[in-house]
């Protein structure tokens, strides 16, 4: 086996690797959308699970409008961290599978 097909398979291996662990996120985040949906949402002791503190830092007592924002951030966070998994396995796919395609067809054609 020359250096040049030992390269070509290496980087094949590699990019469907990447590849497949961009799909295995994509049908994680998918799963945990649509058949698993307690499987990450993250459980707050509400009301105010911390001391709330106004801009000057004055203590403010914990009434039902902050316990609606900490209850609306918690889910802000929870989709932008879905947002961010997704765009991650995305990236991963649309980039690995190319540069596999690519080389396994080099490789294919060294024999």
């Amino acid at each position: 086996m020359s250096l040049k097909k030992a390269y070509l398979y290496l980087v094949s291996t590699i990019a469907l690797v990447i590849t497949v662990i961009g799909a295995i996120m994509i049908i994680n985040l998918g799963l945990k959308a649509w058949v698993f949906t307690k499987a990450d949402q993250n459980y707050y002791p509400y009301p105010c699970t911390q001391p709330v503190a106004d801009v000057s830092g004055k203590s403010v007592p914990c009434d039902q409008a902050t316990i609606d924002a900490q209850k609306k951030q918690a889910q802000d966070n929870q989709a932008s961290q879905r947002q961010n998994t997704a765009a991650q396995a995305l990236a991963m796919i649309i980039v690995a599978t190319p540069v596999w395609w690519f080389h396994w067809r080099l490789a294919k054609r060294e024999q």
